[in-house]
């Protein structure tokens, strides 16, 4: 089976870099300037105990990417929309999607444009980032990729995939409930990313933290109402089940979208809390708690506002 990554992040990069260190055949399509930075210097991934540098098979346009049975989009959400000339070039050849986008919005605007059969459900549990060299770097034990069929008709090709993806050596499930599986990690990143960026604190600060705990646990339980409004299949205590499990996590687990507030870059508010702040309103669900947290990151949306002489202190 022929892979294809979109985008050689911190995502793309590591999983597609794992399944090629098994020598699966896997292409990655970057940008120009992510392409000519790895040609020269080629792609590391850095490990808590291991670190490996990688010559990739690289493409800069969907006609040097050719055929591939699947397509890894391993994008932000806000880069979706520009990514649609690409996206359509690739699926004309033949090929399938597994996004691994957070939220749930880019699974209907994928289906509308190219067909439900064409769309497998996916979601990834792993903490990584891009450092200023462009090395993957992964903090903790996860590296998990949960994916599956959302019809009759994928399970075959999923099945196929998922013999594939074993070669990775990473965590991989393959889900005969991915919706679910996907709303219960929407669900969860929503509350994560939500309580680090606004405290600008790993876990380990605001789970020990009496006002705040209560804080996070109201939280997941209006993000779990609205998620079961929406059809999802949660069981009512999982509010209690993601409290614990922050507070079991390494006190340093944080979210990329801490890490990206941290580093002055855009934010994925309106598919997370955005988007569960839109079907509160749709569904005329009270939830304040999500709506002081999209309240308060709302003004780094874009990034570090420019508009703003920072450092300026009253006396």
């Amino acid at each position: 089976m022929r892979i294809g990554i979109l985008g050689a992040g911190a995502v793309g990069g590591y999983f597609g870099g794992r399944l090629a260190m098994a020598g699966v055949p896997v292409r990655f399509l970057v940008r120009p300037k992510r392409y000519q930075q790895l040609r020269e210097h080629k792609l590391w991934i850095h490990t808590d105990d291991e670190e490996w540098q990688l010559e990739l098979d690289l493409a800069a346009t969907p006609e040097e990417l050719g055929h591939v049975d699947v397509l890894l989009v391993a994008l932000k959400n806000y880069h979706l929309e520009a990514a649609f000339p690409t996206l359509d070039e690739v699926v004309k050849r033949g090929a399938r999607l597994l996004p691994l986008l957070n939220g749930m919005d880019h699974l209907d605007i994928l289906s509308e444009r190219y067909g439900a059969h064409r769309v497998l459900g996916g979601t990834c549990y792993i903490e990584t980032t891009l450092d200023e060299d462009g090395h993957v770097r992964k903090a903790g034990p996860m590296h998990d990729l949960v994916f599956g069929p959302r019809s009759e008709e994928q399970k075959e090709f999923a099945e196929q995939l998922y013999q594939t993806m074993l070669l990775g050596k990473f965590r991989v499930t393959l889900s005969e409930q991915i919706e679910t599986e996907m709303w219960r990690k929407y669900t969860f990143l929503t509350c994560l990313s939500g309580m680090t960026a606004a405290t600008r604190s790993p876990v380990g600060v605001f789970v020990n933290d009496e006002f705040s705990l209560a804080y996070l646990h109201s939280l997941a339980e209006e993000i779990i109402r609205i998620a079961r409004a929406e059809g999802a299949q949660l069981p009512t205590e999982m509010a209690k089940e993601i409290a614990v499990r922050m507070q079991k996590a390494s006190p340093s687990l944080t979210s990329s979208m801490h890490r990206d507030l941290e580093k002055g870059l855009p934010l994925e508010l309106e598919s997370l809390q955005g988007g569960f702040l839109r079907r509160a309103h749709k569904h005329q669900i009270a939830a304040p708690h999500l709506a002081a947290i999209y309240a308060l990151l709302h003004p780094y949306i874009q990034g570090k506002p420019q508009h703003v002489e920072w450092g300026v202190t009253l006396k």
